[in-house]
């Protein structure tokens, strides 16, 4: 079975588009069973996730769909369970792309399982030193005494490092993901969906891939010293979603995205890829299972 996979095509990004465009016409041109989207497709307005999503329509085998945090940004009165759980899916299944978010899926006895994935700080940089309330509110120092509305911050100074005041970094999550819960909370929500998905594939599989967005493991997030990209790490995923995959012998492979950057590691006995696109180099890789 060939797989065809790619990520972060983010094509309400006015200098993602044309790059999106040439890599959907090569991909539906591709003799391959199936094709995953790994999320970030685009943002807040589905019509542009859907324009996006018909650029397949030419694409011969079956298609499949992950949510990733862009998608998942609300507009005013959704909130962004809604978004997972039914708008986007709506939207997938208009443009023939199974939501696997929602349901698994089985062909030829390979389980497909998939997840949004999610963040719970597990991936922060210690040495950056910053207080959790700073990953909560997804806003680095430097940033909280600038911007209205983050000044309660900064009221308790002592266990803030000196140089974090020239941390200017802000993760946009925290203005448009409206979960109505906390991110470790989001994070059991979806964990609980993706263990019943990863066991029922299991008992009628003889091998699972999973797809995902957010990353599983701490080896896919790419390391930096500047501060901004440091920071950002706290956001790419959560450690829990690994031991849930190294838990099921059956997952043989874990394909992910969300960081841009292109990584492959092995974790016991799973292959674990992250596709790498950029906003304006976008890639995809084939994977035969």
């Amino acid at each position: 079975m060939k797989i065809v996979v790619t990520s972060d095509l983010h094509y309400d990004i006015a200098r993602s588009v044309e790059p999106t465009r040439e890599l959907a016409d090569e991909i539906c041109a591709l003799s391959a069973d199936a094709l995953l989207l790994l999320g970030d497709a685009a943002g807040r307005d589905v019509g542009i996730l859907r324009d996006c999503l018909h650029l397949f329509d030419r694409f011969a085998g079956r298609k499949f769909f992950v949510s990733g945090n862009h998608e998942l940004w609300a507009c005013p009165g959704e909130s962004s369970l809604y978004r997972l759980e039914e708008l986007v899916p709506a939207v997938c299944r208009e443009a023939d792309f199974w939501p696997l978010d929602i349901e698994s899926a089985n062909m030829d006895g390979v389980g497909l399982v998939g997840t949004v994935g999610w963040y719970d700080y597990s991936f922060r940089s210690e040495w950056l030193g910053l207080p959790l309330r700073f990953y909560e509110h997804k806003i680095a120092p430097g940033a909280a005494a600038r911007i209205k509305g983050f000044g309660h911050l900064l009221k308790q100074t002592a266990d803030i490092p000196e140089d974090a005041y020239s941390y200017g970094a802000r993760w946009m999550d925290g203005a448009y993901a409206i979960l109505g819960m906390s991110d470790t909370s989001f994070c059991d929500y979806l964990l609980e969906r993706f263990r019943g998905h990863l066991a029922s594939e299991a008992a009628r599989s003889r091998k699972i891939v999973v797809a995902m967005h957010h990353l599983p493991f701490m080896e896919l997030v790419p390391t930096s010293q500047d501060p901004t990209f440091a920071f950002a790490s706290a956001f790419m995923g959560s450690e829990l979603f690994g031991r849930a995959l190294l838990a099921e012998p059956k997952v043989g492979y874990v394909l992910c995205g969300h960081s841009h950057r292109a990584m492959g590691v092995r974790k016991e006995h799973l292959i674990c890829l992250n596709v790498g696109c950029t906003y304006v180099q976008k890639r995809y890789d084939i994977l035969e299972v």
